[in-house]
């Protein structure tokens, strides 16, 4: 009986060395090349790119799939690693949970073998709670795995849920992003698209179009301007892959860091908001000049900038603690909460009850936007999310009303635990012009109605526009000047982010 010989260490060096060839290849060359002609990065490229150098360890490298029956093009694409890149590295030196599609494999598209190397990535990261990066460049689920990636998608999504309570979760789609890579992407707390090369869909043109005879382009169905600016299902437009990458970081940094050093004085006075923040209720400002000037310096980033500008969404620093910031927009809507806003807002507080961030909330509105579109667009519902989020924030909360905070909308003040305003807020149920109305119905044509008018205008305004008799009655704590904002906002999150704190 013969004995096999044994392989020698230069035939096992030489098989390894094929091996990984075989793996750095991806869908081939040609595929490589292609991608390389479109000025965009190889998965690995990409990780790299992110990551501290030297730093990343891959699972699932050899992975291969199981299906090669189930249909011609599987039993002649079997690469290793499946089509996608899963493995932990850092960035700064702490660990994070990372994954790229390969989109010269079968277009990226993700089986059972690659939702198993998710599954395993996520386990590990709930588990160690990491943060999580999603590179995406897929054409979605591979259908011809039928039945196996179903199962194998529902997996990678409940776990991505189970993940998001405990770390952050940020996706860049660095290409395509169809179907059930779309959806887990909004499973994600943020997602940024890079212009002109990423897009968002659930069906793509072709089937769109043979399903529904509608003919659309890819940039007007899934583009990164209409996610941007109509859907809000992308918070980030990138210029490149590259100013992704550092996007993906900056936001990471306000978690991961929450405090920072800093050399902003905490204690500095602000005189330039005297000539920022009008006194006329009417007159509208950038809100954005406002956070320039309270925030520590070069430490804001906007998410979703172009969807619902009423209402803007920030993170920043405060004498170097991370901060999220909702801000009333007076240039948009009067800074009107609407649907959008509310559904801007939302998931924005839930993402910092979280990860306890505390809020600071700078109000300036006229209310809720009426009319016959909101309510069958279902601002009830929407504005409803927008209240139980603030109701159910446990991390500190601070709010600053600079000048009007009417109605339904007053809940962006109250809901904080501790409330500024400046001599320049008022605070009702609603305008005075509106009180009128509703008061005495439409006006008319004589001298009476019109002195009985103004003079319950002025009632109004006296009982409902006076912050010191709000501040007397308990809503407000403390009325400050202007210049002293940013000072008052350090002193009061230095005291409610005591480490005592429950």
């Amino acid at each position: 009986m013969s004995v096999k010989t044994p392989p020698t260490f230069e035939q096992l060096e030489e098989r390894l060395h094929r091996e990984d060839l075989r793996v750095e290849s991806g869908g081939g060359r040609a595929r490589q090349q292609r991608q390389k002609r479109l000025h965009r990065l190889l998965p690995r490229e990409r990780i790299d790119a992110f990551l501290d150098a030297d730093s990343f360890v891959e699972i699932g490298r050899h992975r291969t799939h199981e299906h090669a029956d189930m249909d011609p093009r599987l039993a002649v694409t079997r690469p290793p690693g499946d089509g996608i890149v899963c493995g932990i590295g850092t960035i700064d030196g702490l660990p994070i949970a990372i994954t790229a599609h390969d989109p010269t494999v079968l277009r990226g598209a993700v089986g059972s073998a690659g939702c198993q190397k998710l599954c395993k990535l996520l386990d590990m990261a709930i588990e160690r709670k990491l943060p999580m990066l999603t590179l995406a460049d897929s054409d979605g689920a591979r259908v011809f795995e039928g039945v196996y990636v179903i199962e194998g998608w529902s997996q990678v999504m409940k776990r991505t849920v189970r993940h998001r309570r405990l770390a952050p979760h940020l996706t860049i789609a660095s290409g395509l992003c169809v179907g059930a890579v779309a959806y887990n992407a909004m499973l994600a707390d943020f997602v940024a698209m890079v212009h002109q090369q990423s897009f968002m869909f659930i069906t793509g043109p072709s089937v769109t179009q043979m399903l529904t005879g509608e003919e659309v382009d890819i940039e007007r169905l899934g583009g990164a301007a209409l996610h941007a600016r109509e859907t809000g299902a992308c918070h980030a437009v990138c210029d490149s892959e590259e100013d992704a990458f550092l996007w993906a970081k900056t936001v990471f940094d306000y978690t991961l860091h929450p405090q920072r050093e800093t050399e902003d004085s905490p204690t500095c006075s602000i005189p330039s908001l005297q000539e920022i923040i009008p006194t006329a209720p009417q007159k509208a400002y950038d809100m954005r000049d406002v956070l320039l000037e309270v925030f520590d310096k070069n430490t804001l980033i906007e998410f979703s900038a172009d969807y619902a500008p009423n209402l803007l969404t920030c993170m920043g620093r405060l004498g170097g603690r991370s901060v999220a910031i909702i801000a009333s927009q007076p240039r948009a809507l009067m800074g009107c909460l609407d649907i959008h806003s509310s559904k801007k807002g939302a998931p924005f507080l839930e993402y910092a009850e979280t990860h306890q961030l505390p809020v600071i909330t700078l109000v300036d509105t006229t209310g809720y936007l009426p009319g016959l579109a909101q309510e069958r667009g279902g601002i009830l519902i929407e504005g409803a999310r927008l209240l139980r989020a603030y109701a159910e924030l446990t991390t500190p909360t601070v709010s600053v009303t600079l000048r009007k905070c009417y109605g339904g909308a007053s809940v962006l003040a109250s809901a904080s635990e501790y409330r500024l305003a400046l001599p320049t807020s008022e605070i009702a149920p609603m305008g005075a012009e509106a009180a009128t109305h509703l008061a005495f119905g439409p006006p008319r044509d004589n001298e009476q109605d019109r002195a009985q008018r103004e003079a319950f205008k002025e009632t109004w305004r006296q009982h409902h526009g006076d912050p010191w008799l709000a501040a007397e009655r308990g809503f407000f704590d403390a009325i400050i000047h202007p210049e002293q904002l940013r000072a008052a906002l350090c002193r009061s999150l230095r005291v409610l982010t005591h480490p005592n704190r429950d």
